[in-house]
């Protein structure tokens, strides 16, 4: 697995493309870290700043799973940093032109992918980590980001503002 790899994506999209067919037969998974390397590349910019990302389009294309996350909370390299996956979904649409409902894979299904994690979510058999919130779809939960009305880590509840009793 690599992170960042934000130089790939300064780069010309001849050279893009041999890196992520290179990348993608070795099978080396990408880890998009978009939250920091905004912050951090093209402080010296004028004009022209740098995304500060590395080559999803291209890295995708090719066939490396490419999934999105963040590394730094609020500390220097990145002082607004939450660590919410749909904070981070919502930048890879923003950054990347994913649609909402890849954007939403690449923090989930394809981040336990890459982390080499077995499936998650409501489904017979596979680990319970998930969150419940109300949206009528995934793309209004990124966009809105609402309360987490119950969250589960490997079965236990870690968080909830369900109200229950008589």
């Amino acid at each position: 697995v690599a992170s960042h790899c934000v130089s790939l994506g300064m780069q010309s999209e001849t050279v893009q493309k041999r890196v992520s067919e290179r990348v993608a037969e070795a099978r080396i998974s990408v880890i998009a870290l978009p939250h920091t390397n905004l912050f951090l590349q093209g402080r010296d910019f004028a004009t022209a700043t740098p995304r500060g990302l590395t080559a999803v389009s291209n890295l995708r294309k090719a066939g490396v799973k490419v999934a999105f996350g963040a590394d730094n909370l609020q500390d220097p390299f990145n002082p607004i940093g939450r660590g919410d996956p749909l904070e981070s979904a919502g930048l890879a649409i923003l950054t990347s032109h994913l649609l909402p409902n890849d954007a939403f894979d690449s923090v989930s299904t394809v981040a336990r992918q890459v982390m080499g994690l077995a499936t998650a979510g409501p489904h017979v058999g596979a680990t319970a980590n998930l969150m419940l919130t109300q949206a009528g779809s995934t793309r209004e939960a990124i966009a809105n980001t609402p309360p987490r009305n119950l969250v589960l880590y490997k079965g236990q509840i870690t968080h909830s503002l369900l109200v229950t009793g008589n």
